[in-house]
């Protein structure tokens, strides 16, 4: 008994330097075309992540082919050549484009994200201006969904 209470010590100090581990799934640059819901209002759309600016192309509804982008700062409404800027702080939260920059401009550089692993990727749950969003991930890097659950706000990705 005497030999064997040393030896646990042991190994439970060993193991009390070793940290969960924590899931750092690859967020890339990405398009893919999505269902919006938001409220009672609905439409699909492209959405486009590219080098930190986040742009949503309607598809359907009386708005198609308007782009919103958000950069962080500006957000931009495209619509044939008529191109208007607004202060990112100054807009909605609600607006898609700032609700889709948010969620992954917390989960890179929010240290409050959790992450966990699923059966089919991973998933994310954070807060931003909005409120708390679960944002899911295929293993493929795809996204499966993201959904915003007290503004009524689900995107549902193609994949």
């Amino acid at each position: 008994m005497k030999k064997v209470l040393p030896l646990v010590i042991l190994v439970a100090l060993l193991f009390c330097g070793c940290k969960v581990k924590n899931y750092t799934p690859e967020i890339t640059d990405f398009k893919q075309n999505a269902s919006v819901v938001s409220g009672d209002f609905s439409y699909t759309c492209e959405i486009c992540k590219k080098e930190g600016v986040v742009t949503v192309t309607a598809t359907s509804t009386k708005a198609s082919g308007m782009c919103i982008s958000c950069d962080g700062k500006t957000v931009s409404f495209i619509y044939d050549n008529i191109i208007l800027d607004f202060d990112k702080n100054k807009l909605d939260y609600t607006n898609p484009a700032i609700a889709i920059y948010d969620v992954f401009n917390c989960i890179q550089n929010d240290d409050d994200v959790n992450v966990s692993k699923t059966d089919v990727g991973f998933m994310y749950e954070g807060k931003t201006n909005l409120g708390d969003f679960l944002l899911l991930q295929n293993k493929d890097n795809t996204y499966s969904s993201i959904v915003y659950k007290d503004a009524n706000i689900t995107i549902e990705f193609d994949t």
